[in-house]
């Protein structure tokens, strides 16, 4: 029989949040373990990875947006520079302003003190095919999180530092106990979910308010076109390489499957058309299950009735913005415990 093996935290899911807590985790020396097998309808490797401290429609900071971009931007950088590679892309949001929208904007920097994250005065400079009879304000600091590429390169990490292990996980397995957790052959002090939208469906959290939401986006080439920023009006477009770009994101609160849904497709195509009058090229179109609760608020908690488990999930469409910090926030508590 083989001798159990010992560690302090079990991650289960290797997504944004996975990510996140296993490499805070590792700054603080807590000896882990992470438990994944990559799924379709995975949020983190289907989302744009757009970080933008503020609400577009409504011109107002996002939840805590003081504290978790500072937070982000600071540590999407150490992170790249700990796997060597290249994955956070600060960029400015410009928003497409409506007949009315400059001088909303101006009520609003002031009401709000946005000063700081706000350029309202109205630019006209964007290539020519865009509509812009209004022009356009500035949302920063901003940024695309090539998020598939930073989960990749830190999978290698683990992978390299056997702190990866590839299993499916089913909660009937673990086993517990007083002193901690048991699965398989691992003993560990507690046993963090990270799984997405896929923990609304585990019994540990059927009592959670769960309100989870299908989206979808498109990778395009629009020939000839270069941006350095992500327009903004209904939709966003992203540039990610040479005249590639994302366009999203939809919103879905009812769907049958994961498979792409041509309303869904038509809906994006035609927002794209109000923004400009540029061909494109749809190469694919992705979908994904965002985490969500029904106060729109993440979970980072351990369980009243067993507290050796742990939950850190429903980052939503900002989990690139508040993932860091609160992982950091999860892992100061665990080391406090």
């Amino acid at each position: 029989m083989q001798k159990d093996d010992k560690t302090e935290v079990l991650i289960i899911g290797q997504g944004l949040a996975g990510t996140m807590l296993s490499y805070h985790l590792l700054k603080n020396n807590i000896a882990h373990k992470l438990i994944d097998v990559p799924k379709n309808g995975s949020a983190s490797r289907a989302a744009a990875g757009l970080i933008n401290p503020i609400v577009v429609k409504r011109v107002t900071k996002t939840w805590q947006a003081n504290i978790f971009q500072p937070y982000a931007h600071a540590l999407y950088q150490e992170l790249e520079q700990h796997l060597n590679t290249r994955f956070y892309y600060p960029m400015p949001v410009y928003k497409l302003y409506g007949k009315d929208d400059e001088q909303f904007w101006q009520h609003r920097q002031e009401k709000e003190q946005l000063g700081d994250y706000l350029s309202v005065k109205a630019q006209h400079d964007l290539p020519q095919g865009f509509h812009q009879p209004f022009g356009y304000g500035t949302i920063h600091p901003c940024a695309r999180l090539d998020m598939a590429h930073m989960l990749d390169a830190y999978r290698q990490f683990l992978i390299k530092n056997d702190n990866l292990i590839e299993a499916d996980f089913n909660d009937d397995d673990l086993e517990l106990h007083s002193e901690g957790v048991k699965w398989r052959n691992i003993k560990a002090q507690r046993v963090i979910f990270c799984r997405g939208s896929s923990d609304a469906q585990s019994r540990f959290f059927s009592h959670h308010k769960w309100n989870n939401t299908k989206g979808e986006l498109l990778d395009v080439k629009i020939a000839g076109l270069e941006l350095k920023s992500i327009i903004s009006k209904g939709v966003f477009v992203m540039p990610v390489g040479p005249q590639q770009f994302k366009i999203g994101a939809t919103y879905a609160h009812h769907w049958n499957d994961l498979a792409p849904s041509a309303n869904k497709q038509e809906e994006l195509l035609d927002k794209w058309q109000r923004i400009a009058d540029l061909p494109l090229n749809v190469q694919k179109q992705i979908t994904g299950i965002r985490p969500t609760f029904a106060d729109r608020r993440p979970v980072t908690q351990q369980s009243d009735k067993h507290p050796q488990i742990g939950l850190f999930n429903g980052l939503g469409s900002r989990g690139g913005l508040m993932a860091p910090y609160l992982a950091k926030e999860m892992a100061m508590n665990i080391l406090k415990q």
